[in-house]
């Protein structure tokens, strides 16, 4: 009888694994969150940081073929919909053979190297842009109370990121385990706690520079920090707002989001807390 429990509960076990992967009664989603490799101060650090190196195109060929097992039937990038025209004009370039990434300023982009790769493989038929930009630095805040240890924090994390780099840099970390340490729960969720939790600690304090999406007539002061985390939150429940038009519009149950790791972190949660979701780990399938 003890072996037969022992049995039960390995099964159980295994059954349990499998749901969560992948649930055909749910709309899943793979989050990708993702350094913009495309900008120049990442791809000019050295030739292991260039995703158009020989070495570092095996590497992406590789990602893509475990992530084709995903079979996502949409793909999502860091592109807004206004866009789409542009994104629909250099995907059909791209794969009618008439585009080569280098010819693009931004080509070594993820948007690119994985998300228009993979939907080539698949032969699916577009890529939606997902985005709604706002410029906001993580150091909007110029002063207020409690704002020393805000920074403090942020320096930290900071550097955690730049540890990541460096580990990939120094052939430390392989492009794959770069991402996956990028999308690990705790680097997500030392994300979300520094831009989306720590900041209301900060109090009677304003903003440095902004952009014209912040008015900062209507900000309230006394509780900037806040007001810093509903900035950050506003733009990311857009996204999430054009992920579900998109999804409603196309009927898609198996979607591969690629966003910056920022945005991961907060989407990750909002996709959590939406029961028609199943929010499917990458690691499930970068092996």
């Amino acid at each position: 009888m003890k072996h037969l429990y022992t049995i039960l509960f390995l099964l159980t076990g295994l059954l349990s694994a499998t749901v969560s992967q992948t649930r055909p009664d749910k709309i899943n989603v793979i989050l990708m969150g993702s350094t913009h490799f495309g900008q120049e101060g990442f791809y000019k650090q050295g030739p292991s940081m260039d995703l158009f190196s020989p070495g570092r195109q095996k590497e992406i060929a590789d990602i893509n073929k475990q992530l084709a097992q995903y079979r996502p039937d949409m793909i999502l990038i860091e592109r807004e919909p206004s866009e789409q025209h542009t994104v629909d004009s250099l995907y059909n370039l791209y794969t009618s053979g008439k585009l080569q990434f280098a010819q693009l300023s931004y080509g070594r982009a993820e948007q690119y190297q994985f998300g228009y790769t993979l939907a080539k493989q698949l032969n699916l038929p577009q890529v939606y842009g997902v985005d709604f930009y706002s410029s906001l630095p993580t150091r909007l805040m110029r002063d207020g109370k409690n704002l020393d240890k805000f920074i403090e924090d942020l320096n930290k994390f900071s550097n955690l990121g730049r540890s990541f780099d460096q580990q990939l840099k120094d052939g430390q970390l392989s492009l794959k385990q770069y991402l996956l340490k990028l999308n690990a729960p705790e680097t997500l969720q030392a994300t979300y706690y520094n831009i989306y939790i720590n900041p209301a600690r900060v109090t009677d304090g304003s903003f440095g520079k902004a952009d014209k999406t912040v008015d900062t007539a209507r900000i309230d002061k006394s509780h900037i920090g806040a007001e810093y985390i509903s900035l950050f939150y506003n733009r990311e429940l857009k996204i999430y707002s054009n992920l579900l038009s998109l999804q409603q519009a196309h009927q898609s149950k198996r979607i591969l989001l690629i966003m910056g790791q920022r945005h991961a972190a907060v989407l990750s949660k909002i996709l959590e807390d939406n029961p028609d979701f199943n929010l499917v780990p990458l690691s499930s399938y970068l092996k």
